[in-house]
Formats: structure tokens, C-alpha cells, sequence
């Protein structure tokens, strides 16, 4: 979260690309197409990623409106990521529960890893009906006008997630992380400033 309340710490990107002819109509559908649909107790996924409002994140079907998705040179959106997850100690007991029946129905003392593998699987499906999904929200404002996106998360992870689900989404648009050297080639610089931002090179400001 972060976009209407809480943290203001972000992730800045550049975009790079034209925008298609009639954009608004031809991003609502695609966010439709990419929207986040909810994990279920028989699906085969560990993990769902999709778009989501920000306005209506848990929303379990979502549809997009005009006015929510895009207000005046903005697109405002989240990414919903939601994840089996089980406490270790249940998993642990669960599955110690689960492997001294298997073991004294087969009459044996020791579980092949083919056997071990099979068992968690087979135990992780059963903590499902005893659990719900973890749920994970993360803001995202795309300035259209200015080509800058914001996005409400700075681990590595959280940006292969982004990355993965914009390429899906807006595949005409790429996304360049912001830094010195971006920025710098992103303003009204002369030519020769331009041509030096090749020869930078990062200086630590820390011990070695």
C-alpha cells in the first residue's frame, strides 16, 4: 500500500514507448485481461498474481472503472499477490502426523524422497481448508504524461513481480529503473554533458 495512505517510500521507474491510440479503452481491457483471480483450496497454483483497484483491493472479482483506474493524467493501480502459507510448527506437526500413519499402514520405518515430497504436498492441500491465503498489496502510479511510474515496493522480489506482470500487460511499454544516469539522460542537457554521462562512474561515499 502507500498510494492513498501510509509509507511514502517507492520504487521509481522511466517508461519508454508510445502510448497506443485510444489508451484508456485499450488498458482496460488488457487489466482485464491480467486482473488478480483469488486462489482456491483445489487449484494447483501456490501463488496468484494479478491487477487489482486500489480503491477495492480485496474485491475477489474485480472489474476496472474509468474513474478508479485513471484520474486525470494518472493510472492508479495495485498488485494483489496471494500465497499459500502455513505457520512452520503446523506445517511440521501436520506433516509428522501425516508421515507415522503413512509409515504404519506401509509397515516400513522410512520414507523415500519421492514419498516425503508427495506427503507435503498432499499434507499442504489439507491446511488449506484450515487456513487462507496470505494476502500481499502494492501500489503502483503511473504518471502518463510525464513517463514515471511510482511503485510501492523496494525488495528485488517485489520487482520481478512488476516487471513479469507489466511486460503482460502494457508490452508496448518498457519500463528503465531510476537513477543518476537515467535521470541525467532525461533532461534538457547539452550534448556534450549528454556524451560524459557515458565515462560516469558510481562513487561509494562509505569505507571499503
Amino acid at each position: 500500500m502507500g498510494l492513498l495512505k501510509g509509507s511514502i517510500s517507492y520504487t521509481k521507474y522511466y517508461t519508454e514507448g508510445e502510448l497506443p491510440k485510444n489508451h484508456q479503452d485499450t488498458y482496460l481491457e488488457s487489466l482485464h485481461l491480467r486482473r488478480f483471480q483469488p486462489l482456491t483450496v483445489d487449484s494447483e497454483d501456490e501463488q496468484r498474481v494479478g491487477w487489482t483497484c486500489v480503491s477495492r483491493p480485496l474485491e475477489a472479482d474485480v472489474s476496472f472503472e474509468y474513474n478508479e483506474v485513471f484520474y486525470n493524467n494518472y493510472l492508479n493501480l495495485a498488485i494483489r499477490v496471494d500465497a499459500w502459507k502455513f505457520p512452520g510448527s503446523v506445517f511440521k506437526a501436520a506433516f509428522a502426523e501425516a508421515e507415522k500413519k503413512f509409515l504404519a499402514k506401509k509397515g516400513r520405518e522410512k520414507l523415500s524422497k519421492r514419498e516425503k515430497d508427495e506427503l507435503k504436498v498432499t499434507v499442504g492441500r489439507k491446511l488449506r481448508h484450515q487456513f487462507s491465503p496470505t494476502i500481499r498489496l502494492v501500489d503502483l502510479s503511473w504518471n502518463l504524461e510525464e513517463g514515471v511510474v511510482r511503485y510501492w515496493n523496494q525488495s528485488a522480489k517485489g520487482q520481478d513481480l512488476l516487471l513479469e506482470l507489466w511486460e503482460k500487460t502494457f508490452p508496448q511499454i518498457d519500463l528503465i529503473p531510476a537513477g543518476a544516469h537515467t535521470t541525467a539522460s532525461r533532461l534538457d542537457l547539452p550534448e556534450a554533458r549528454l556524451r560524459a554521462l557515458a565515462d560516469v562512474e558510481p562513487t561509494p561515499f562509505h569505507a571499503a
